[in-house]
């Protein structure tokens, strides 16, 4: 069964790296309708799914700590075109496989209020951005033994440049913070975004854990240390930061094209 399940997902790090347009969409729950929330997005997202979608993965993301919502949810396209037209497509597909399920009266206002209740937890103090990483390939490195079958605590760190410094940004980025992110070999991927419309900021960088312990390893053995030149050159170029730590817990599997939770 466990071999199964690492198949599940051994390629959704293709998936999401491999493609240029992300959409988030912030979600806040009551912490009484998490679980609720939960299931019904798993249900109504596989009865979204099927032939002619453009969403080419959709992952979801528990908040850990900062961040004023509940699970964030990254939907990646190749386009923005395909972003735009799956909204439609997504709708059809449902309502088509609802349809062909021929549930009699009593299953169909189930249906009906389970659905409503989805989008009465979805669309309650949601926001969203679009965002790419079209470019964006160096800011970044996959590991390609990631297990995707087990949660991941991800590090999302997130900057506003100053005019003009979007290149020492990324110039650090790549030759300091980056190398230093992978050959402490606690960080098992990193993925990198840039900002395009919605209310976000310029710059996503996100470090993958395997574990909380491999996190707080990599915290301790990098604290303390002195400032050093790459550093002042980093921060002055940015204008503004916060941090966020999330838990990975499930994407759609690109073999079966279902949504799973991670165990």
């Amino acid at each position: 069964m466990k071999k199964f399940i690492l198949l599940l997902f051994s390629s959704i790090s293709n998936a999401i790296y491999a493609q240029d347009i992300l959409k988030i969409t912030y979600v806040a729950v009551p912490r009484e309708n998490s679980e609720t929330f939960l299931e019904l997005h798993k249900k109504f997202t596989n009865l979204s799914l099927g032939e002619g979608r453009t969403i080419k993965q959709s992952v979801v993301f528990a908040l850990a700590f900062e961040g004023d919502y509940t699970y964030a949810l990254y939907d990646f396209y190749d386009s923005e075109e395909g972003l735009v037209v799956d909204a439609t497509i997504s709708k059809n597909i449902l309502e088509a496989n609802i349809k062909a399920m021929n549930l009699d009266t009593e299953a169909q206002k189930k249906m009906n209020k389970e659905y409503l209740n989805y989008l009465e937890i979805y669309t309650t103090g949601h926001s969203d951005q679009v965002r790419t990483s079209k470019g964006l390939e160096e800011l970044g490195f996959l590991n390609d033994t990631i297990d995707w079958s087990s949660k991941k605590v991800v590090v999302v760190d997130k900057y506003n440049t100053k005019s003009g410094k979007n290149t020492d940004f990324r110039e650090v980025w790549v030759d300091s913070k980056l190398k230093m992110l992978k050959d402490s070999r606690k960080v098992v991927s990193v993925y990198t975004s840039r900002h395009l419309y919605g209310s976000g900021m310029d710059w996503h960088t996100y470090m993958f854990y395997n574990s909380w312990s491999d996190f707080a390893a990599y915290e301790e053995s990098n604290f303390g240390f002195a400032v050093t030149e790459m550093d002042n050159k980093f921060w002055s170029a940015i204008s503004d930061h916060e941090n966020e730590i999330l838990m990975w817990i499930g994407g759609i599997c690109p073999e079966t094209k279902m949504f799973i939770y991670a165990k």
